[in-house]
């Protein structure tokens, strides 16, 4: 046969998913033996891309490194989050938006009773991330290398944990501890930018809930993401966490602005299943599409509302459970003008 010549199929090999209860036909005009159809076999792409996603993500290395970005325990399978609880050991005032109590009553200004604890509500909602990737038999039958499948494979997981971390500011986003202040867009050149992002973060830091902005967990979105490793190059320092002096995790989706987490507060609290993996990994034929279908979920409860026993008018005996506004987020654009007359 002449080079880029067609030539119809003339041989085929079948082989057989036992956990799937699949045959899989595969068509082709050259010798097949099954040792050498790793480059061509969509499952076996499939299979290799499930298994290094699995190890990935359900192994200590990810736990690792999502306990660095923010506060994070992985609990039993059947079990409730943890609550951490904090002891506040001085007198603080508490100023408040109004905002009502459990029993019905609003508290604009009240003082923390010393020696309380500052104790984390349970969410009322979980988040369940989920992403699928279709594997088209045509698009790996043409063949593939390893290189190939590791950039597919790290786009992958990028794309995972800005979804993650997406989230995660949607949930913070209206949760009574989160405070927001409206600090204007950025403007100028990159390095001025960056100076005024890290102005920002050290004006408005609460060094009530952490000494340094090493304490705090901060949530950017994906675009100052150049701007900062912008400014980390000049600065000759390695990334963005060194330039800004703490773990920077950066989300996609809409630009809710910049989010300062007290890590001694806040916390992820992620559901393993029955198996102990924090990650739902599946792999399923859809026949209509000719495609292997990988499936990637887990469920996340964000344990951001803080709750402080506060004294009522001054009493020193009737105290009543208010939410603390101890996460900062910070808009990135002007305020917008008041609706109303």
């Amino acid at each position: 046969m002449k080079p880029f010549q067609n030539k119809a199929p003339d041989r085929t090999y079948t082989q057989s998913v036992k956990s799937l209860g699949l045959t899989q036909v595969s068509f082709h005009s050259s010798d097949i033996r099954p040792q050498e159809m790793a480059a061509s076999d969509p499952l076996t792409y499939a299979e290799a891309m499930l298994e290094a996603a699995d190890e990935h993500l359900n192994g200590d290395e990810w736990r690792e490194n999502m306990n660095n970005a923010f506060p994070s325990e992985v609990r039993p399978f059947g079990s409730v989050p943890t609550c951490p609880q904090v002891a506040l050991m001085a007198d603080r005032s508490v100023t408040f938006d109004p905002r009502q109590t459990y029993d019905g009553r609003s508290v604009s200004k009240g003082e923390a009773v010393a020696g309380s604890l500052v104790s984390m509500e349970a969410p009322e909602v979980g988040v369940m991330v989920s992403a699928r990737l279709s594997i088209l038999d045509h698009t790996v039958q043409f063949g593939f290398t390893a290189r190939s499948m590791e950039q597919t494979a790290d786009k992958v997981l990028n794309d995972l944990e800005l979804t993650l971390a997406g989230k995660i500011a949607e949930s913070l986003e209206g949760q009574p501890s989160v405070s927001k202040v409206y600090a204007g867009p950025l403007s100028g050149t990159p390095a001025a930018q960056a100076e005024d992002f890290l102005d920002l973060i050290a004006v408005h830091l609460d060094t009530f809930w952490g000494r340094d902005i090493s304490e705090f967990g901060v949530l950017v979105p994906v675009s100052l993401r150049p701007v900062l490793n912008r400014a980390a190059q000049r600065a000759g320092l390695e990334d963005i966490d060194d330039l800004v002096g703490t773990r920077v995790q950066v989300y996609s989706g809409p630009d809710r602005g910049v989010f300062l987490v007290p890590k001694a507060f806040a916390m992820l609290s992620f559901r393993e299943n029955s198996e102990g993996d924090v990650w739902r990994l599946d792999i399923s034929r859809n026949s209509s599409t000719l495609s292997w279908e990988l499936e990637v979920s887990a469920v996340v409860d964000v344990m951001a509302t803080a709750m402080v026993e506060v004294k009522v008018d001054g009493s020193d005996w009737e105290t009543t459970p208010v939410a603390l506004p101890i996460i900062k987020q910070i808009v990135l654009a002007d305020q917008p003008a008041p609706v109303g007359p």
